[in-house]
């Protein structure tokens, strides 16, 4: 569904990602793991189309993304869920699904539909519907940011750091969610410094080390090496 080949991207004259070669599978979630300051956020951030590589491809269902601005990415098929949430916390939840869905706002009954398939998803969010989104609890956000994306009706849905900051039973809930969706028929290109949670729903992995990939395979043959099993899981 996606494939990445020797993107480069960097902040002024510091490179952060260079020549990043993956293949994401239809139908799957696919995993990318690494130290911070790897070039997860950055890989996830130029495929999403806010950074611009300065070589490669990244050809989406025989479309080229690279270097196309956001708007025309999410009208691709692909959303984001940025790391940190990133709601709009001074607009209602109401307002957040909305925004999620701006490529299509003319299509009144569609995007009311998908507003109530979000509230049925989410109940939580309907408790909360006409509340401002900075009042909301950090699983709350979380699943907001998750639902605003799904409002551009994605064929791949990027997940940046979901799990970050929110306590062990909000991160249990999240990747019941990421399984969930999984299950249903979306792509997932997941970012997560929660190795063993991410392991335990992705069917294939990437590791991204200062810039590159250092590994790639099923989560069983990341297991099966012991270096590798040692650095990202521990001595267990």
């Amino acid at each position: 569904m996606l494939n990445i080949r020797g993107i480069a991207t960097a902040y002024g004259n510091i490179e952060a990602l260079r020549g990043v070669d993956m293949d994401i599978e239809e139908g799957k979630v696919n995993c990318l793991l690494g130290p911070n300051g790897a070039g997860k956020t950055t890989l996830m951030m130029t495929v999403a189309g806010i950074l611009k590589p300065h070589r490669g491809s990244i050809m989406f269902d025989g479309q080229e993304l690279a270097g196309r601005p956001p708007s025309r990415v999410v009208a691709s098929g692909v959303s984001l869920v940025p790391e940190n949430r990133l709601v709009f916390a001074e607009m209602t939840v109401r307002d957040n699904l909305l925004a999620g869905a701006y490529l299509r706002l003319r299509l009144k009954r569609e995007v009311e539909d998908d507003c109530e398939r979000m509230f049925t998803r989410f109940p939580r969010l309907r408790e909360r519907e006409r509340h401002l989104a900075g009042t909301l609890s950090g699983g709350e956000q979380q699943m907001l940011a998750v639902a605003r994306a799904l409002m551009a009706r994605p064929k791949l849905l990027l997940m940046d750091e979901p799990s970050l900051g929110l306590a062990p039973l909000v991160v249990e809930e999240i990747f019941r969610i990421i399984a969930d969706l999984n299950a249903q028929g979306t792509t997932i290109f997941l970012v997560e410094q929660n190795a063993r949670m991410a392991l335990q729903v992705a069917h294939y992995v990437y590791l991204l080390a200062q810039g590159t990939v250092s590994f790639n395979g099923t989560p069983e043959e990341l297991a099966e090496d012991e270096v590798i099993r040692r650095a990202y899981l521990g001595s267990a």
